[in-house]
This record gives structure tokens, C-alpha cells and sequence, in this order.
């Protein structure tokens, strides 16, 4: 695992092209402690800080063809890279390390810029070929691995994390209002725009080429149902999803270091440590974080240490009393941009228990997206329930339970509570406002109150509910695990995850998200992950008898915060002092009568506004943590 970065076409001479790189490179020296390599020729330069995983002797990039005329640097891990390299030889090519990145120069020389169809695993990398002048980058197919770039003139630069680009010298600062508008509102950007107007994130699946002074990107990959698909039994499916789950831990704890998993004793992180049992024997390393009495919904350690208790790992709690007030603005220096998600502060302290054992974790992450995991997959069984109601009734029937609901995400009552809240809103809209509704922070009338009405936030939601139509005829299930496999798991859930497990240079590795599982998910009908309002039904069923029964009984948890509460005690001074009435009109940028509204609601309880108070928190200090702009 690595952090790359590098220049092409920039308008520098070769030492101060040079300099430039090694900036950029000291920059996210978090991401790879272990090693620094870099190329400078011409208009192009390449960088690498280096984790090192495979190969720790023999890994050192950029690596090159056999006659050096192709050159990659590489973040990442490509599991299928043994198979790969066996191929690449039987065609005559020539390998001087034991190293998973050299099949990209080599696959690269056979297939051009296809190579990139034929890597399982997670993944950014550039990849400079000498002869044709020309460059080729690529993510990965989930977006595990992020890839940040600003074009200037004809020239580009490009890295793992944007403050690597903000060492640049003329790199613009200042914020993208539309961008803005569009956090409000779903709590993260979608690619391919980043919060900062003059920088671009290259899309998940996506690669993109810089040759004679053009750059273009283009998708390689999509997530595509089968509307044509085979209907194989239930119990087909639940064999073959042993296997490919089996396979998938077993490939991805390909490792020449330590590696654990952090377990929160849910059925998704469950799964993985009990492959990884099977496939290890013993000695596996489990991490997780828990929260004292007062936090008692969100706190998961006791069910964490059942399951690692039932399959005997050498397992660390850590029991989190965290100065949120220091850790904000740190962790949000290593996010680059604010997210309201905020898992990210325990997935931080996660990763920073796991470092002090191991350089590799595996994670549960994805199995919700996959197999529907998440309330919010109900929504096409309620809508189908309501459908018979007539419009209007559905809307003052909606608008009469949204009035009477009382909005509390401390209890399982009051979450179920805040979903029918949300939905019951959205009843009367087609299936992809209703969704929208369900995940939105705050509706596009308050995102317009709060930034004055100068900003809206219709090209975000117009991106969002376009991923519902570009498969006409799609079964509403698969259209919802599309858009959020196109926007909230790349943007927000595996960005978090790359960025404190790196912060802290922990290498995560995600099995659901393996290209086998994906594929697999592609094909099975719908109904198999979920019917009625049985979430994950196909993964329950498949997982009998691996996963301990009190896991599989056991109801939906999120891995998050009691930041409701922090929101009320430790981060009270913040939200005032950022939030002031005087200091909001000094700005510019949010309606001061417009927040003072919101918090009024949400310390009434009429509305739960947790992630929409931590969503300006967050921007206002991201804004001074990088001196952003808002003109």
C-alpha cells in the first residue's frame, strides 16, 4: 500500500520538477513510511511513498518493463497477481521481482490501457510509457483506493490525497459552491468533483489518459445487472456464495506482514474473521472499538468479544473516551474534505489499535451495499404498500407521522423512528425522490435557505436520481444497491476507510467487494439479498453454521458515534464558536438566521439535525484547516 503522486506536462524545469515531487511525495509520507522512489524525465515525474507488503525486499518503485520503456507507480494490492503473472510468463515475459505491481507494466505491454480489466484487487496507479509519450491512470473498480488530479493548461498532476496537489503553487483554494451545496445535502461529493473548485477525483472504475496534450476519462468497468439472468436456486446461490466469500478472505490475506480484522460483532465483519479462522488455523488478530455505559447504543464491544471468544482469536478492545474537540480537526486534515459519516473518527481509532500489532486489517465493509443490509433497502416494499393509497393521501398521511415522530438516533426506537420520519416525507414521490429523501442530510429547500438562495443544489440530485435511469427496467432492489454502489460507498464509506487506515499507515483490505463477489451479486435475483422486510437473506442463509447463531439473529447496527451527544457536551464550545450568528455574517457563506433555525429545532427535538449541525461543523473547520476560500 502506497501513496503515489507526479507531474506531467507541467511547466517545470527538471530540478524544479523534481523538488515539486519530492513535496508532494513528504506530503502523505503517512501512506508509505517505508520507502520513497521517484522518476523524473522529460515533462513526465513519478512518485511513490511506499507501505510494503509483498515483495518488502524487492517492491521498490517505480518498477519498469523489461526494457524500461514503461514505468508504474502503484498504490494498492492486486490479489489475483500470482495467476496473473503465470500467465505474463508463459508469454514470454520477463519478472525481476516477486512483486504484484510489475504485472501492471507487463499486462500493460499486452493489452494497452484494457490491461486494467484484468486486476482483482484494490487499486490506483500511473503508468508512463516512454515510447508513445503517454499516460495512463486507473481506480479500481469499487473505488477503494482514491486518485485526485488537477489539469492546467496542458499539463496535470496528480496523487492519492489532495493536500499532495496543494503543494503546488497556483493549485486553487477556493471552495466549489455546487460542490458545497451538494455536501449539505448528501453528506459527501460525488466524482468528480471534490469540494475545492480546480481539483477533479477520477471516478471509481474509471482511467484516464494524458497523450499529446489532451486528457480524457472514460469508464472501463460498471456495475451491470442482468435483466436477462438465469434464475439459479436459492440454494445454488447460497453454495456458491461460500465459496466466493471463502476464496475471497482466503486471496486477500495474501500478506509478507502481520494482518488482523477489526470485528464489531456484526454479521459482515463476523464473516471475514471466521474465513480468515479457517483459512489461518489459528493466531488471527481481531481489533474493535466500544463506548462506556453512557453511549450504550452505539457500543459493540461486548458482542465483538463474544464472537472473537467463539472462534478463539487473540483479540484488543479499546474502549473509546476520545478528546473529539483535538481529534476533529486532525482527522479531518486526513480526510481532505469533510464527510458527515462520522465513522470516521472510530474507524481512525480502530486503525490506530491495529497499527500497534499488525500492518493489514480486513473489514466488513461492503457487505451491506451487496447484500441489502440497510433499512433504507425497505423502500420499494413500502412504497409497494402504499401505492393503493391515492398521492394526496399518502402525502398528508406522511406529513401528519413526520409531525408526530420524535427524532432520537440514541435508541433503536428512535432510529426506526428517524427512517419513518424521513420516509413518510418522500411516500408520495417516485422511487428515486424517495431514496433521496431517505439519505439526505437536508432537503434542497434548506440546503437554498442556508447558502442565502444563491446556491442550489438540483445538479447534485439531477447526478443522483440519473444512476436510477441508466438501466431502464431495472428491479428497484438492484437500482438502490446501484446508486449507492456509484456514490455513498465510494465517496464516503471507502474513502473514510483508505484515509484513517492510511493516517495511521494501516493497509484495509475489504473481501465483499472482491471482483468474485461483485460479479456473483450481478447475476442472482434480487429477491434472494432481500424480500419483504428480511434484509441480507441470501447472506443469513449462506452463512448458517460458519457465523455464530447469535450473530445472525442479532438487528442492524451501524458502526458510528454518539455524536448527538458530543454534538450537545465536548463539542458544544465548537459548534458555538464556529456557528456564531457574528462570525457566519463575517463569512458570507451560510445564512446565520438559517442555522440559528436548525439548532433551535434540533435542541427541541423536533427534528434530529445531528449530521446536518455536524455537516457545517465539519466544512467550517476543514475551511481553516486548508484556507479555503468561499468568494
Amino acid at each position: 500500500m502506497c501513496g503515489i503522486a507526479g507531474l506531467h506536462g507541467w511547466d517545470l524545469g527538471r530540478a524544479e520538477l523534481q523538488r515539486a515531487l519530492e513535496q508532494m511525495c513528504a506530503s502523505i509520507a503517512h501512506r508509505g513510511p517505508d520507502d520513497r522512489g521517484t522518476m523524473v524525465a522529460d515533462s513526465i515525474g513519478l512518485g511513490m511513498t511506499r507501505l510494503s507488503i509483498i515483495d518488502l525486499a524487492g517492491g521498490h518503485q517505480p518498477i519498469y518493463n523489461e526494457d524500461g520503456t514503461v514505468a508504474v507507480v502503484f498504490n494498492g494490492e492486486i490479489y489475483n497477481y500470482r495467476e496473473l503473472r503465470d500467465q505474463l510468463q508463459r508469454k514470454g515475459h520477463r519478472f525481476s521481482t516477486r512483486s504484484d505491481t510489475e504485472v501492471i507494466v507487463h499486462a500493460y505491454e499486452d493489452d494497452d490501457d484494457e490491461c486494467v480489466t484484468r486486476f482483482n484487487g484494490i487499486f490506483a496507479f500511473a503508468l508512463w510509457d516512454f515510447e508513445r509519450r503517454r499516460l495512463l491512470m486507473s481506480r479500481d473498480r469499487a473505488g477503494v483506493k482514491p486518485l485526485y488530479y488537477v489539469q492546467r493548461g496542458e499539463g496535470l498532476a496528480f496523487a492519492s490525497e489532495i493536500k499532495a496537489l496543494l503543494t503546488l503553487p497556483g493549485v486553487d483554494r477556493s471552495a466549489d459552491l455546487e460542490a458545497t451545496a451538494e455536501f449539505l445535502r448528501l453528506g459527501f461529493v460525488q466524482a468528480p468533483r471534490t469540494l475545492f473548485r480546480g481539483i477533479r477525483k477520477l471516478p471509481a472504475g474509471w482511467r484516464l489518459v494524458a497523450e499529446g496534450g489532451k486528457v480524457r476519462t472514460e469508464p472501463y468497468w460498471d456495475l451491470s445487472f442482468d435483466k436477462q439472468r438465469p434464475r439459479p436456486s436459492f440454494e445454488a446461490c447460497r453454495a456458491e456464495l461460500v465459496t466466493l466469500l471463502r476464496e475471497a478472505v482466503r486471496d486477500q490475506m495474501i500478506s509478507d506482514v502481520p494482518l488482523g480484522a477489526f470485528l464489531s460483532g456484526g454479521i459482515d465483519s463476523t464473516a471475514v474473521v471466521a474465513f480468515m479462522r479457517e483459512a489461518a488455523g489459528a493466531g488471527v488478530r481481531t481489533f474493535s472499538i466500544g463506548f462506556d455505559g453512557a453511549h450504550g447504543y452505539h457500543n459493540e464491544a461486548p458482542y465483538a468479544e463474544r464472537v472473537a471468544q467463539h472462534f478463539g482469536t487473540e483479540h484488543e478492545t479499546l474502549i473509546v473516551q476520545p478528546r473529539v474537540v483535538d481529534l476533529l480537526p486532525t482527522l479531518i486534515q486526513h480526510l481532505d474534505e469533510p464527510l458527515t459519516d462520522t465513522s470516521f473518527l472510530v474507524t481512525f481509532l480502530i486503525s490506530q489499535l491495529a497499527h500497534r500489532q499488525v500492518k493489514v486489517a480486513m473489514s466488513g465493509v461492503g457487505g451491506d451495499e451487496l447484500f441489502g443490509g440497510y433499512r433504507r433497502y425497505l423502500a420499494p416494499t413500502l412504497a409497494h404498500a402504499a401505492a393503493w393509497l391515492p398521492r394526496r393521501w399518502r402525502q398528508e398521511a406522511g406529513t401528519l407521522v413526520a409531525r408526530r415522530l420524535r427524532a432520537d438516533r440514541g435508541t433503536v426506537l428512535g432510529n426506526l423512528g428517524r427512517y419513518a420520519k424521513a420516509w413518510s416525507r418522500h411516500a408520495h414521490l417516485p422511487l428515486a425522490q424517495q431514496y433521496l429523501g431517505l439519505v439526505s442530510i437536508l432537503s434542497s429547500e434548506q440546503v437554498e435557505s442556508l447558502l442565502g438562495g444563491t446556491v442550489s443544489s438540483a445538479r447534485a440530485e439531477a447526478d443522483f436520481c440519473a444512476a436510477f435511469e441508466r438501466e431502464p427496467g431495472l428491479d428497484p432492489t438492484d437500482a438502490l444497491l446501484y446508486v449507492d454502489a456509484k456514490t455513498a460507498l465510494p465517496e464516503s464509506l471507502l474513502l473514510l476507510t483508505d484515509k484513517m487506515g492510511m493516517a495511521t499507515s494501516l493497509e484495509v483490505r475489504v473481501p465483499f467487494l472482491d471482483n468474485r463477489v461483485v460479479d456473483f451479486v450481478q447475476r442472482i435475483p434480487s429477491r434472494y439479498r432481500l424480500r419483504g422486510v428480511s434484509l441480507k437473506r441470501l447472506l443469513r442463509a449462506a452463512l448458517q453454521g460458519i457465523v455464530p447463531d447469535f450473530v445472525l439473529r442479532r438487528s442492524k447496527r451501524g458502526f458510528g458515534t454518539p455524536m448527538g451527544t458530543w454534538l450537545r457536551t465536548d463539542l458544544r464550545p465548537m459548534v458555538d464558536d464556529l456557528l456564531h450568528d457574528a462570525r457566519l455574517r463575517r463569512v458570507g457563506l451560510f445564512s446565520a438566521d438559517a442555522v440559528r433555525r436548525m439548532r433551535a429545532a434540533h435542541d427541541a427535538g423536533q427534528e434530529d439535525h445531528t449530521e446536518a449541525i455536524f455537516a457545517l461543523l465539519a466544512f467550517e473547520v476543514w475551511r481553516e484547516q486548508f484556507g479555503v476560500s468561499v468568494s
